[in-house]
């Protein structure tokens, strides 16, 4: 079958180009786009889905006249108003859409059965006072001041505070991938988190390149976000950008107050007289949390100065780079990761709306990226009925 030559504009390649990078599409297919803008060659249909596949771009957009404009509300609540998110990636953009699609459903499911708003979207709001804000969320999810002597490590504080979540409604979800593209590796250099808040059904997406501390202190930032009622795009890396709005510094002011409340800390740290560093490596696994929390922690309560606080800074960076880079480059397996993915909640959701003739598996399965298997997998507690 011959190829079948299309016209496509110059500035929707142009725009295609700046959605991805050279190296995801490769020598051959450059050589060609070099061609195409210049006009000494016509692409062929076979050739834009190869483009539209590698930029992870839809196929119809090529064919516009002129580039889509992709509005991305939640831009709009970014932590640090920084170049780079003002081009989104594919993969930020493709993993929020998902994320409003999970949220639209669930927010209708829980209308239409008659569900109330829930209390604590924005029972915080206006507040500046931390303690305030601190002991709120502490009887809401009904956690106690010294919550995290009940779990082991970081994870699995995670896993205890998106439980207690769930408990209040609050949807979590977490991947380091966008859709179940191995290939397409979330980049927490971009984003860390978001929320998107809503009475019905608020967000949490967690992103699961971080480490396991910083996905720890983000839950508990983001969470803050939804009791002081404002949707959230977390992209500081280290918390020392001056560009932070006022209730960016409150949430991270609450985050580490629940992780490492300050008379608790002063009370170990004065108890140690072991070296700085090892000091807060120590305490750090005491708080089950990462070192840069308790560097922070150290550095407001005038333990250490900015110098110490910056090295401890770096020296994460440099081992949660070297542990990145001995994991498997492909991303990870998806099906061994699913079950942190999705939301609880969620998912029950979704069962029990199968169960009632009320969303079609094919649905479910989009909603979830998932397919029957791996769906029935994830929900003990629910019965999936038989058949498809």
């Amino acid at each position: 079958m011959p190829a079948v030559n299309v016209k496509i504009s110059p500035e929707i390649i142009t725009w295609a180009l700046s959605q991805t990078s050279k190296e995801k599409l490769g020598e051959k297919l450059m050589n060609n786009i070099t061609k195409w803008l210049n006009g000494t060659k016509t692409p062929t249909f076979n050739q834009i889905e190869d483009f539209s596949r590698k930029a992870n771009i839809p196929l119809g957009y090529f064919f516009l006249q002129t580039p889509p404009v992709e509005k991305l509300d939640l831009l709009e609540y970014r932590t640090i108003d920084s170049i780079q998110l003002a081009n989104p990636s594919r993969n930020l953009i493709d993993t929020v859409h998902e994320m409003e699609n999970i949220q639209d459903w669930m927010k209708a499911y829980r209308q239409d059965l008659g569900f109330d708003r829930l209390s604590v979207v924005g029972c915080m709001s206006g507040v500046k006072d931390v303690n305030r804000i601190v002991d709120r969320i502490r009887h809401d999810l009904d956690i106690s001041k010294t919550w995290f002597e009940t779990t082991k490590d970081s994870r699995d504080a995670f896993g205890y505070i998106r439980k207690q979540l769930e408990e209040c409604g609050v949807v979590v979800m977490m991947s380091g991938i966008a859709g179940k593209n191995t290939h397409r590796a979330l980049d927490i250099n971009e984003f860390r988190a978001f929320t998107m808040v809503d009475d019905w059904a608020p967000l949490i997406f967690i992103n699961a390149a971080d480490s396991n501390g910083a996905k720890l202190f983000s839950l508990l930032h983001e969470l803050t976000h939804i009791w002081l009622g404002k949707s959230d795009l977390f992209n500081d890396r280290q918390g020392r950008s001056k560009d932070v709005s006022d209730i960016e510094i409150i949430c991270n002011a609450v985050a580490g107050e629940l992780l490492v409340p300050k008379d608790v800390f002063l009370e170990n740290w004065n108890e140690r007289k072991t070296d700085i560093y090892i000091r807060i490596a120590e305490l750090a696994r005491t708080f089950r949390c990462g070192e840069i929390v308790i560097a922070r922690k150290a550095m407001d309560c005038k333990k250490i100065d900015g110098k110490i606080y910056d090295q401890v800074v770096q020296t994460a960076i440099e081992n949660y780079n070297q542990v990145k880079k001995n994991k498997d480059a492909s991303g990870g397996n998806y099906y061994n990761t699913i079950g942190s993915r999705l939301d609880g909640c969620f998912v029950r959701a979704l069962c029990e709306s199968i169960n009632m003739g009320r969303t079609t598996y094919t649905e479910a399965y989009h909603l979830t990226n998932t397919n029957r298997k791996t769906l029935a997998n994830q929900t003990p507690g629910s019965q999936i009925p038989p058949g498809v």
